[in-house]
């Protein structure tokens, strides 16, 4: 054969087509992504008996059956916060450090990584005792420990590990994606992410003046396709508010700071408990200082569209006075049938994100359309309505005294009813501000 046709035939020789890496790697992120935990998280009432049946095969050297998943399933249960400190598991919880120092099995030692991490507690001895055990056997753990601790060197610090991943977080864009490119595939999981989640938000507290900083903050609380973070919310409204105890920002950022927190858990004065439960007392005030200023405006602002004659100029400057001269403790909103449509149709517009709740007017008729703003001032509850409707004053003790933020149809107020029972009320003509002025 002549070496010519030799070089052909290696021209037309196809090498093998390598598999396409990049796809499988994209795969194998997906699969992960739905199935971040190693560890299944049992069910609480199961808990103490898998505990149990642990402790017994231990203390009968009974292992016949005894299958992998039991055996992890049974450490995150040992390792919670009702029996990690147990003495009568002691025995139980020195057999899982002593086992991860001596075993080879890679997925038994990836389980307990995730134990660690789920159950971790600055300073506490089950942590130290974790830690020590898993920087043992760190040479048989694996690829996927290997990229935590490339990525995270403090991973397995019983102490500084949250810190330290609070760190990264301040120099990263999205927190979120980035956290899960580096190895924590649930960023928001308890246990380490809770404690670096409140490290987190304390690094933050300087750059919560601006908005960079405040939308860093928020898109980590509620990622994109998540569900807002409920673990140390409190702390993190805390910090929101706490540039704004002594000073008001300016109304575009009152308003980001307003809508963008209520986005995220709900109107405070509707949905108590949940994150606000854990806000502190003179910082949730300042927010709902801020949300009825807000009510104020989204009242006269919807009216004002709704309603086109001229009346809204004085009641503006009247309420918004009253408003600026902290005489108005809380107020609350009842659109009719015409500015609920148009109220839930701006709602819309935003993406239907939960910003400011608002009640109903239900009373029909040609009443149907009358707008509510009821107000508390001192020890006095005032309506003001839109149309022709008067200013009503319902005194302390007046047991048909309407109730702030209700909402739903079937919790509505009635302006026909709220007009027979008030106290006093007044018509907009000649000198109604002064009027309201002298019975508040």
């Amino acid at each position: 054969m002549s070496l010519a046709s030799i070089l052909e035939k290696l021209v037309r020789f196809n090498a093998p087509t390598l598999p396409d890496l990049k796809s499988i790697e994209t795969r194998k992120n997906a699969i992960l992504n739905r199935w971040p935990d190693v560890v299944a998280m049992p069910n609480e009432e199961d808990r103490e008996r898998l505990v149990q049946e642990m402790l017994r095969r231990l203390e009968a050297n009974a292992w016949d059956d005894t299958w992998m998943s039991f055996v992890t399933s049974a450490a995150r249960a040992l390792f919670d916060e009702q029996r990690r400190e147990r003495l009568d598991l002691a025995k139980l919880r020195q057999f899982y450090y002593d086992e991860i120092d001596a075993s080879t099995r890679r997925s038994f030692l990836v389980s307990m990584l995730s134990v660690y991490l789920g159950s971790y507690q600055p300073g506490a001895t089950h942590t130290r005792s974790l830690a020590s055990a898993l920087i043992s056997a760190w040479p048989r753990i694996g690829p996927q420990g290997h990229q935590l601790l490339q990525n995270i060197p403090e991973l397995l610090d019983p102490v500084r590990a949250p810190d330290a991943i609070a760190a990264k977080m301040r120099n990263m864009v999205d927190c979120w994606t980035e956290l899960k490119a580096i190895g924590i595939r649930t960023p928001h999981a308890p246990g380490l992410m809770d404690y670096a989640h409140l490290a987190f938000v304390e690094i933050m507290r300087p750059e919560l003046k601006s908005r960079a900083g405040l939308e860093k903050l928020f898109n980590w609380l509620k990622p994109g396709g998540q569900r807002a973070r409920m673990s140390g919310a409190g702390e993190a409204i805390t910090a929101v508010l706490s540039p704004w105890l002594k000073q008001t920002p300016p109304q575009s950022e009152l308003t980001f700071i307003t809508e963008s927190l209520l986005g995220l858990y709900g109107d405070p004065r509707v949905s108590g408990g949940g994150a606000w439960a854990g806000v502190l007392p003179d910082h949730l005030a300042v927010l709902m200082r801020w949300l009825t200023g807000e009510n104020i405006r989204f009242f006269l602002d919807v009216l004002s569209v709704v309603d086109k004659t001229n009346m809204w100029a004085p009641r503006r400057e009247l309420w918004l006075s009253l408003y600026e001269e902290k005489r108005i403790d809380a107020a609350w909103v009842a659109f009719g049938a015409k500015a609920s449509d148009f109220a839930d149709s701006q709602l819309k517009a935003k993406g239907g994100v939960n910003t400011l709740q608002y009640g109903r007017q239900v009373a029909g008729g040609h009443r149907k359309d009358t707008s509510l703003l009821i107000m508390q001032i001192g020890n006095r509850i005032v309506v003001e309505g839109s149309h022709d409707y008067k200013v009503h004053i319902f005194k302390s003790g007046n047991p048909h005294t309407p109730k702030l933020y209700q909402t739903g149809h079937n919790r509505g107020y009635d302006c026909d009813d709220i007009r027979k029972k008030s106290d006093a009320a007044k018509r907009h003509w000649g000198n109604w501000q002064d009027w309201v002025k002298e019975n508040i």
